[in-house]
C-alpha cells in the first residue's frame, strides 16, 4: 500500500490552500480516506478475486450536497467537473446527491462503486469509524460494480428479487430458530480442522436448510430471493472481511499499522452474528452472512469456485451441493439463469 504519509502530501499539495469543503468539493481528509481505500483494493484485489484488482472500476463517494465521481473521465450529464481541484492530479466530478446509496451506480457505460464519504458518514452514526473500515467498506461496494460488470444478467436479476422481500416470513419464529442452526452449521464449518468435519458440517447446514424451506413451504420465488442475495450480497461481504484480514496478515509493514489491532471490531461482530443469531438478522442482513460464509467454506473445499461464481449460471449454495458431493436440482426454476 502507498503509505499513507505520502497520500497525505500528494493530496495536500494538489489540493492548494482550499482544506474545508466549501459544499462543492470533497473535504481533504475525505480524499485521503479514499486515495487509501483505493490503494488497498490495487495491492490486495487480485488475491480477493481474480481480475479484481485489474480492474478499474469508477467511485463516487457523497455527502449531503453532492456526489462526487472519481476515475471516470468523461461521464454523462449531469456529472460537472469539480473546478479548481483535483484528486491525485486527475479532475473528478460531481452532482447533486438526490437519495444516494451504498451500492453500485450505472452510470451509462459504466458500473462505480458508491459509498458516503468517511467524514458524512462518522457525523451519521454515533461510534467513530476510522481509514481502515472505510477502505473494507468502500471494497464492499466496488465489488458489487465489478459483479455488475462481470455478470450483468445475475446482478440485474439479483437486484430484481428485492421485490419480493414483503413477501419473505422474517418474523417467524420457527423459521428464524432454523436460519440460526443454519448460521452455526456455517460457523463450524468455517473453524473445523479437516476436510472431513468441513464436509459434515456443510452437509448439516444444507440438510437444516432443505428441512426449513420444506417445513415452511417455501415458494420457488422466495427460495430464488435467499439464494440471489447471497450471491449479491454475501460475495461483496466475503470480499470485505477477506481485505480485513490479507491486511492484518501483513500489519508488520508499516503501510499497513492501522491493521495491528487484528480484525476490525464489526468484522468480529459478522462472525458472532452468523454464529449465535443469524434469524435475528433484519432484512437482507442475514444473506450478507450467510453468503460469506458459505464463500469462505467453499474456499477450503473448492479452490476454484470463484472461477464459476461470475461466469456459470450458478448459486453459492448449488457450488457448497457440488463441493461436498450433494445432487443439485437443475429442475429449480429459481436458480441463477
Amino acid at each position: 500500500m502507498i503509505p499513507i504519509l505520502t497520500i497525505f502530501i500528494a493530496l495536500f499539495c494538489a489540493a492548494g490552500p482550499t482544506v474545508f469543503s466549501d459544499g462543492a468539493r470533497i473535504l481533504l481528509t475525505d480524499k485521503t480516506a479514499l486515495a487509501e481505500a483505493l490503494s488497498l483494493k490495487m495491492e490486495l484485489g487480485e488475491d480477493l478475486w481474480p481480475g479484481f484488482g485489474r480492474a478499474e472500476i469508477p467511485v463516487v463517494v457523497y455527502d449531503d450536497d453532492f456526489e462526487f465521481l472519481f476515475g471516470e473521465p468523461n461521464p454523462p450529464a449531469p456529472w460537472e467537473i469539480v473546478v479548481g481541484d483535483d484528486f491525485l492530479g486527475n479532475p473528478y466530478f460531481r452532482r447533486p446527491a438526490v437519495n444516494p446509496q451504498a451500492f453500485a451506480v450505472n452510470l451509462g457505460r459504466r458500473w462505480a462503486g458508491s459509498l458516503s464519504t468517511l467524514s458524512r458518514m462518522n457525523r451519521k452514526i454515533p461510534m467513530k469509524l476510522g481509514p481502515e473500515w472505510y477502505g473494507l467498506g468502500l471494497i464492499h461496494e466496488i465489488f458489487h460494480a465489478f459483479q455488475a460488470e462481470s455478470a450483468p444478467e445475475v446482478f440485474a436479476a439479483s437486484q430484481a428479487v428485492y421485490a419480493l422481500e414483503t413477501r419473505y416470513p422474517f418474523a417467524n419464529k420457527d423459521f428464524a430458530a432454523s436460519w440460526n442452526a443454519e448460521g452455526a452449521a456455517l460457523s463450524k464449518a468455517m473453524k473445523a480442522a479437516g476436510l472431513f468435519e468441513i464436509r459434515a458440517a456443510a452437509d448439516e447446514f444444507l440438510r437444516i436448510r432443505d428441512d426449513r424451506r420444506k417445513t415452511a413451504q417455501l415458494s420457488n420465488d422466495l427460495i430464488r430471493f435467499e439464494r440471489r442475495l447471497e450471491w449479491l450480497e454475501g460475495l461483496a461481504k466475503y470480499v470485505e472481511i477477506r481485505a480485513d484480514e490479507l491486511a492484518v496478515a501483513r500489519s508488520d509493514q508499516e503501510s499497513y499499522a492501522r491493521y495491528r489491532s487484528g480484525l476490525h471490531f464489526l468484522v468480529q461482530a459478522d462472525f458472532a452474528r452468523l454464529e449465535k443469531a443469524l434469524g435475528r438478522q433484519n432484512g437482507d442482513l442475514r444473506f450478507y452472512l450467510s453468503g460469506m460464509a458459505m464463500a469462505r467454506v467453499l474456499d477450503r473445499l473448492e479452490p476454484d469456485w470463484k472461477g464459476k461464481a461470475l461466469k456459470e449460471p450458478v448459486d453459492l449454495e448449488e457450488l457448497l451441493r457440488m463441493a461436498i458431493g450433494k445432487e443439485v436440482d437443475h429442475s429449480f426454476t429459481g436458480r441463477i439463469k
